[in-house]
């Protein structure tokens, strides 16, 4: 994760963020865009989109008049609202994104969403945030800062993968991520810490607030 203090969100239509770190990255954006029906909750809040993308089965008919226009209709059912406000972030050419809004309310939207962060790669830098830590993709061999402590666990979408650590209480000796537990629940024993595993694919790192 090489760019956290990027200012493009996109807020998705799960749980709105109420924890500091996310609506302080919420306030900061300077571009912020919303699927669908998560504008009506960020209008709610008591801010305003600047991008409303998706196929608005959700939206409100009053913010769908307020905000007519700087909506983006999309039908296209073979990808969600979420994946089209980040395909839209890529063909900006935007080299980072930060994601809210992405986890909570039903399971099978969070784990679809956090998936989906493999489908963006390496076209854009994505990062998911909800109220309790942070997703986001590291390569072999790059140091991720951290602190002494810090609660991280590891997944990947390839389970023969097998990857080595420095940095962590519970080292991984050439461990096979076999299942999405087998590399979760660790700590970081240092400022920083590296992962070494033989894939063209990154993995999805996950720290706790």
């Amino acid at each position: 994760m090489k760019n956290r203090g990027n200012r493009i969100v996109i807020l998705a239509n799960g749980l709105f963020p109420s924890s500091r770190q996310a609506l302080e990255l919420l306030e900061a954006a300077e571009l912020l865009i919303c699927c669908d029906g998560a504008a009506d909750k960020l209008v709610s809040f008591g801010m305003s989109p600047h991008v409303i993308i998706g196929d608005m089965d959700s939206v409100s008919d009053d913010v769908k008049e307020l905000y007519a226009s700087i909506m983006i209709p999309s039908d296209d059912q073979e990808s969600n609202d979420l994946s089209k406000a980040v395909h839209y972030c890529i063909e900006k050419g935007y080299p980072s994104v930060s994601i809210l809004g992405a986890t909570g309310l039903r399971e099978d939207h969070t784990l679809g969403n956090i998936s989906l962060m493999m489908e963006y790669y390496p076209r854009i830098e994505v990062q998911i945030i909800s109220d309790y830590g942070i997703f986001f993709l590291v390569q072999s061999g790059e140091q991720v800062q951290s602190f002494v402590g810090e609660k991280i666990s590891f997944f990947s979408i390839d389970n023969r993968v097998c990857v080595s650590s420095t940095g962590l209480l519970y080292p991984l000796n050439d461990l096979r991520l076999s299942n999405w537990y087998r590399a979760t629940l660790n700590e970081a024993t240092a400022d920083g810490f590296m992962l070494q595993f033989e894939s063209d694919l990154p993995l999805i790192v996950y720290k706790a607030w």
